[in-house]
């Protein structure tokens, strides 16, 4: 199987569920300088989430607005003034909402939660990778850990921006991402059975912060650990027959088609890149670079000593 149909993530597993066609013409690069979509911050609609995210998480770290903004300009790929007109995200609405978040902190929301320290830093903006079975790899980001400053309890704070007129808990309560989270509170806190998710979501077309919590157990990460391997198996088994399946409820996703519309029906040989000495060399890179790796066997490990 190629390399790059097995570096997993949260979001390229959405693609997998949605369409597997899809997912494997990401993955192969089928459209020219196409990048991971995981990775992709140069639209302004990625770009706006990752800076909004960026600037929270730094804002509840202690890092002054001047800074915080100067690093959320550092971080924007796309042209500084391209705005998504109908989703209302664009850099200067970007810092519009992080310094809506510095003046509700200053109000005292949620006063009694501060970041706690990974490796003498604070625990924000993460990175965790699981080495899998046959090379499969699972990565993920945390936006920031923060304790109680009264009972100790831990959370893990997750920050969205969506452009919805209606937001539900049904959106993020049975997320698979906030599970993965657990990875990163194991290598802080060994002992830990229950932790919290506090979502942080910021409704651009309202400009306003809608905060929800759940609880999360390490019942639910068993779950996910049976979900994630399942999810490898079944991409072998499209890869062994030659066949990922193409979703045709997914055609249209956001009020636009498909990038592949029309094409995706013709060969790889057709459509996709060979995978590159240089490809290969800059996955295995990005790879080492992240700051908690774990096995598969120590995740069971660690699920075995908490039952």
């Amino acid at each position: 199987m190629d390399t790059r149909l097995k570096q997993l993530s949260y979001s390229s597993l959405n693609l997998l569920h949605a369409c597997p066609r899809k997912y494997e013409l990401y993955k192969l690069q089928a459209l020219q300088n196409q990048v991971d979509i995981e990775d992709d911050y140069t639209g302004v609609t990625f770009a706006t989430g990752h800076a909004i995210g960026g600037g929270i998480a730094e804002c509840f770290a202690g890092v002054s607005e001047r800074d915080i903004i100067f690093h959320m300009f550092l971080g924007w790929k796309p042209d500084l003034l391209d705005t998504d007109t109908g989703r209302l995200k664009s850099f200067w609405l970007s810092v519009i909402a992080v310094q809506k978040l510095i003046s509700l902190r200053e109000d005292g929301f949620l006063s009694d939660w501060e970041v706690v320290e990974y490796n003498g830093k604070p625990a924000i903006e993460l990175s965790f990778i699981i080495h899998l079975p046959d090379s499969f790899y699972y990565r993920g980001f945390v936006d920031a850990v923060l304790r109680n400053k009264i009972d100790g309890r831990i959370m893990v704070l997750e920050c969205k921006t969506n452009s919805s007129h209606t937001i539900s808990a049904a959106q993020y309560k049975n997320s698979a991402q906030a599970i993965g989270y657990s990875i990163v509170l194991d290598a802080i806190f060994p002992n830990l059975s229950t932790y919290d998710v506090q979502y942080l979501i910021y409704r651009t077309k309202h400009m306003v912060y809608e905060p929800m919590i759940f609880t999360k157990n390490y019942l639910q990460r068993a779950q996910w650990i049976q979900d994630l391997l399942l999810d490898i198996e079944i991409l072998e088994r499209y890869d062994a027959a030659n066949l990922f399946p193409m979703r045709g409820e997914s055609c249209r996703d956001f009020n636009r088609d498909c990038e592949y519309f029309g094409v995706c029906e013709l060969s790889n040989e057709r459509l996709t890149k060979k995978l590159s000495q240089q490809k290969l060399d800059e996955i295995e890179k990005y790879n080492a670079d992240f700051q908690i790796k774990i096995t598969l066997e120590d995740l069971i490990r660690a699920q075995l000593a908490k039952e």
